[in-house]
């Protein structure tokens, strides 16, 4: 903090009441309750009650006949401290008496020159004394003697410590001692009995200390008072400066009253490299003593009159404060107040949130904004010190994106405002009653909505990427917020604002208007894509609706709406595309259901089906053109077809069927055919109709290797074939005559495959033509194959008969054993005794 942030005005903190006059010079004075105890240059100790108005109680003159140099009043144990005559004596004042106390633990101060006292309670034990923990620290000489209060005495708490320089000042810390010598500052640790040195004093300076709370203190070098912690650290706000080097200071929270010349200067800590106090009391003479009895009601005395100062009340400081816009200090006072907690949090809320507005209007938007967030304002009220930007606003506020302050302006609030929607977001809505959530979420939506709005219009005026990744989950109200980014053209922003929205329906007509546009960031098909690709299949009737004018005019690209390997395309229902791709792109539908099958490994018949009928389809739809052009894609089609139909197993065979024509695609219906099992169909069309014994033979061989039932006859049914031609296979379809028998290839395929081959069957259709010698390969084979089987059953039989013998044994040898039952033997299984069951023949 500058000091040019450090203006403050002036005003009372405390009002000065005039007690005693003295024609005696005063040398000490010491406070406790409602009692006020003087001492003078001749020894003499007065003891004056307070309340309800200054009257002397007790004086005695008997005690010292040497000044009393110091005294300290200890309310808990009804004792006060003296320092008189170069020894430390103790005072009974509990019967409003100034009586002398011996204390033979004290003997050993003699020489002394100053103490400080160190007293802790535990809280909760006040009111018993003997709780209470007085423990005295005496300088004596260069050594300090360190005591603690047992009974009525003093008794001596640890060895003496020497000192490199005689003591002027003291003060207790906690566990730690500040020394103030001639020349130099020094720490004691009384834990530790270790004594370390701070640093010189000032020029011509006697050493002034003040104790500001139990780990801070301020030491006074030249005119600054330099604040440190009782480790040795100098405090974060570490000099506060002032007029001049003042001669005695004291803290009175949150107020450091220092005595420079004739008059007392009051400042607070922060008042920093600022010498401006915040009150300038004149006084008679120049102040020699004060001691704070409490807090606002401190003792003053000069060399003949002593007088209080008495705080003006919080309240009233606060109002003043408030109207002078020094809201730190009266933030001070509000939090130190006796009022309730209640009151207390109400008021602090109140000037913080004065302190908050204020340094918006000073143009500290930063910090006014972290105000807002320890506030926990309503974001609605941090909005509205942007008037621009809030709902319904017809400002214009494109200058003010030009002006440096107002963006400035605007991007605290985008920090504020993300700080609390993070907040708001990982809040938990958990509550015991229903109708609090609903009311908590509610609220929590409102809050949200108002606060990304203004968020995106704040990303306009300043870094417009930020919109894009803010409205991909977004709390923003609709209509608003597509209202101004159509005002400045963020039609790509607006897109994602109907997606997160569930307006796919807005968004693909804003894409498809976007996509004529050449200037336009959306031109083309690709954005239209990508969002019919991801929006999935609940919105399967969109999709559908606004990919046909991307599959009129960019039928490959559009066809990837519903080929693309994403989850969301491939869970697509692919009846319902097929059907809409048939009504109004045909020529898309190949390339779908190859993906479909092919990629996806898709097992659904209706779309194997589909798949052949279109290859069918298509090359009815080359043959009845006969252009030579189209002769290498008609027969890279015929070859998928024929692929498909030998290689899938998903398909419907008779559905398929019937399709076929009956005057063509005849390899493709033996294929059919033969998934159907019509084996004797199957060959005679490729042995009648396409002349192609040599796939005969393939199709034998394939279902021998099936093994399937009666897998032998296979090739008795071919032979049949050749040596008996069908007489109209194809009749009525055309001039067909008839195969000729081909016995050649009858006694080749007997040959070749003899062990294959039902032997008797055979035998009975082969013709008496074919001479013997020519089949002797066959009958040699079959006669083995014959002999073979004979042996092996005969193995077979042996095998089994052994295996019957023993079991038979084995019956034998069970029945010859007896088992005893009675009415106390348990079943192993259900538990129960036999003697108890029934039986039911």
């Amino acid at each position: 903090m500058s000091a040019n942030d450090l203006q403050f005005k002036m005003h009372d903190v405390y009002e000065v009441v005039k007690l005693l006059k003295y024609s005696v010079q005063i040398e000490s004075i010491t406070a406790y309750d409602n009692y006020l105890l003087v001492g003078n240059r001749l020894g003499h100790i007065f003891l004056y009650t307070t309340s309800p108005r200054v009257q002397l109680v007790d004086c005695n003159k008997t005690f010292s006949k040497r000044p009393i140099l110091q005294l300290t009043a200890i309310s808990e144990c009804q004792i006060v401290i003296c320092l008189s005559d170069e020894r430390v004596s103790v005072l009974d004042v509990s019967r409003d008496k100034v009586i002398h106390l011996k204390t033979p633990g004290l003997q050993k101060t003699k020489g002394a020159s100053y103490f400080t006292v160190n007293v802790k309670t535990p809280d909760g034990l006040q009111s018993n004394p003997s709780n209470t923990v007085v423990r005295l620290c005496v300088a004596v000489k260069r050594q300090l003697q360190v005591y603690y209060w047992k009974g009525k005495d003093f008794l001596e708490h640890s060895e003496n410590i020497n000192l490199p320089d005689i003591p002027r000042t003291l003060v207790w810390c906690d566990q730690t001692v500040i020394i103030g010598c001639k020349n130099e500052y020094y720490l004691f640790d009384v834990t530790m009995e270790q004594v370390k040195p701070l640093f010189l004093t000032g020029k011509n300076q006697e050493p002034i200390i003040t104790k500001i709370s139990d780990t801070m203190f301020g030491v006074v070098k030249d005119s600054h008072l330099i604040v440190m912690s009782t480790m040795g650290k100098v405090a974060e706000q570490q000099f506060i400066k002032w007029v001049d080097t003042p001669s005695i200071i004291l803290y009175d929270e949150p107020y450091l009253i220092a005595s420079i010349g004739d008059k007392l200067y009051v400042q607070t800590i922060e008042s920093v490299e600022s010498s401006v106090s915040r009150q300038v009391i004149s006084a008679s003479s120049k102040t020699m003593n004060m001691f704070t009895c409490k807090s606002g009601l401190i003792y003053v005395s000069s060399t003949l009159d002593v007088c209080c100062l008495k705080a003006v009340p919080f309240s009233k400081q606060i109002k003043r404060l408030l109207e002078d816009k020094d809201f730190q200090l009266a933030l001070k006072l509000a939090n130190i107040s006796d009022e309730s907690i209640d009151d207390k949090e109400k008021n602090v809320s109140q000037i913080r949130t004065l302190y908050a507005n204020d340094l918006f209007e000073k143009k500290k938007y930063q910090e006014s904004m972290r105000e807002f967030l320890k506030l926990n304002t309503d974001p609605y009220d941090v909005i509205r010190l942007f008037p621009n930007l809030l709902p319904q606003s017809d400002s214009d506020y494109g200058e003010e994106i030009l002006e440096k302050e107002m963006e400035i302006k605007i991007v605290a609030l985008i920090e504020y405002l993300t700080e609390v929607r993070f907040n708001l977001l990982k809040e938990p809505n958990v509550k015991n009653q229903s109708d609090i959530l609903e009311i908590n979420t509610n609220h929590q939506e409102q809050l949200l909505q108002i606060i990304d709005t203004t968020l995106l219009k704040c990303y306009l005026q300043t870094n417009d990427a930020l919109i894009a990744p803010l409205l991909r989950l977004n709390h923003c109200h609709l209509l608003e917020t597509e209202t101004t980014l159509k005002k400045y053209k963020k039609y790509s922003e607006l897109i994602i604002l109907y997606q997160t929205k569930g307006l796919h329906s807005k968004a693909l007509e804003l894409l498809q208007k976007q996509s004529d546009d050449s200037d336009s960031n959306l031109k083309g098909p690709e954005r239209t894509i990508q969002y019919l690709q991801n929006i999935g299949s609940n919105n399967i009737d969109i999709i559908l609706q606004f990919s046909d004018w991307v599959l009129k005019k960019y039928p490959e690209e559009g066809l990837t709406i519903f080929t693309e390997d994403v989850a969301e395309v491939e869970h697509l229902p692919r009846p319902k595309v097929l059907d809409f791709l048939i009504r109004n792109h045909k020529n898309l539908i190949i390339p779908y259901m190859e993906h479909v099958i092919h990629v996806w490994n898709d097992t659904n018949a209706i779309c194997h089906n589909a798949l052949i009928h279109q290859y069918r389809e298509k090359l009815q739809k080359y043959n009845s053109m006969s252009m030579q052009a189209d002769e290498q894609t008609a027969q890279n089609t015929k070859t998928k077809l024929l692929e498909f139909l030998e290689q899938s197993k998903y398909y419907t065979p008779e559905t398929v069927l019937v399709h076929f024509p009956l005057d063509g695609f005849f390899e493709e219906r033996a294929i059919v055919l033969g998934k159907l099992g019509r084996h004797e169909q199957v060959l005679s069309m490729y042995v009648t109709v396409l002349d192609d014994v040599n796939r005969a033979i393939e199709y034998c061989d394939k279902v021998y290797k099936s093994k399937n039932e009666n897998c032998d006859q296979i090739y008795v049914i071919l032979l049949r074939l050749l040596i008996d031609p069908p007489d109209s296979w194809l009749a009525g379809l055309g001039d067909v005559s008839k195969p000729a028998p081909n016995l050649e290839k009858v006694i080749e395929i007997l040959n070749k495959n003899a062990a294959q081959i039902a032997t008797p069957d055979v035998l009975k259709v082969l013709p008496d033509e074919i001479p013997i010698h020519r089949i002797s390969n066959f009958l040699v084979t079959a006669l083995d194959k014959a002999i073979s089987n004979r042996r092996l059953y005969q193995v077979n039989r042996g095998l089994l008969y052994a295996k019957l013998l023993k079991i038979q044994q084995q019956r034998i040898f069970y029945e010859s054993q007896n088992i005893t039952l009675t009415e106390f033997n348990i079943c192993g299984v259900c538990k129960k005794r036999f003697g108890n069951q029934r039986y039911i023949n």
